[in-house]
């Protein structure tokens, strides 16, 4: 049963972050059009959609629009961002599809900005939405080594003198206020079709997930950001029917029997977390 579903608006970045994946996509952006006949399809599967793969949606030159349309289906929207664009949003907070907002502040040893300058506006973004009592907000850093260089290592100083973290009862995750949590995730690497790995395990890609490429190409998840997988393209063929492939159906009979059967999958380290 699909839960969720990650559609890429656009996969146009305004960082060059060393740890997205590099793509020979084009760039794109999606049209209101397009991202409303998506909905009118997604919406019979899950009203929970997430605007996340590549590409920074905020850049979107008709963000606010595909927020309207977002609410006019009903969907429950998480954002995923680097940040850097939430003063050009001034109305975020009232929008009424946004349920989360996940900040991505490994982002931050890949740009100029100073980084008090920088958290100042995420400092108030979330401090409001606290006291809104939404969106739900958590801010992103990677765990291990990365966590001591100096720029992630000077916004987590700010964090913890200006906010009193406890514990949230998650793993890697703390509450710095009512609905605003910081988590510390281990990096990941993207999955190559190198022909590597096991045959056997799981996911919950396909399964659980799909994702929407900013070309209408549906692949299993948001780590398929090269459309490695292709299972059909939504602006030429419906959603049930992609839904009822071949290659699809494989897929998830394969994963509920912990059989890989495709190539991407197999080099998927990512999936190993699932993998019990």
């Amino acid at each position: 049963m699909i839960k969720r579903i990650y559609i890429e608006i656009s996969n146009v970045c305004n960082l060059s972050c060393a740890f997205c994946m590099k793509t020979d996509r084009k760039p794109r952006i999606m049209s209101p059009e397009e991202f409303e006949h998506i909905l009118s399809e997604t919406d019979q599967i899950t009203d929970y959609i997430y605007l996340h793969v590549q590409g920074e949606p905020l850049l979107h030159p008709q963000f606010d629009k595909m927020m309207e349309i977002a609410a006019k289906h009903s969907c429950k929207v998480q954002l995923v961002t680097n940040g850097l664009l939430l003063p050009q949003h001034p109305d975020l907070i009232g929008m009424k599809a946004l349920r989360k907002v996940s900040f991505s502040l490994q982002s931050v040893e890949y740009h100029k900005k100073d980084p008090a300058e920088f958290m100042a506006p995420i400092f108030c973004f979330i401090e409001e939405a606290s006291a809104n009592g939404k969106p739900y907000c958590e801010l992103r850093f990677w765990r291990d080594d990365q966590m001591k260089l100096e720029r992630t290592e000077e916004c987590l100083n700010m964090i913890h003198e200006r906010y009193q973290p406890e514990e949230s009862g998650r793993v890697r995750n703390e509450r710095i206020l009512p609905g605003v949590y910081v988590d510390y995730s281990n990096p990941f690497e993207w999955p190559e079709e190198n022909n590597t790995g096991s045959d056997t395990g799981t996911c919950h890609g396909a399964i659980s997930q799909i994702a929407i490429l900013s070309d209408g190409t549906v692949v299993p998840g948001c780590l398929d950001a090269g459309g490695r997988i292709p299972l059909g393209n939504l602006f030429e063929t419906d959603l049930q029917t992609i839904l009822s492939s071949e290659r699809y159906r494989n897929m998830c009979e394969g994963f509920r029997s912990r059989r890989i059967t495709e190539e991407l999958c197999r080099s998927c380290t990512y999936r190993l977390r699932f993998d019990r």
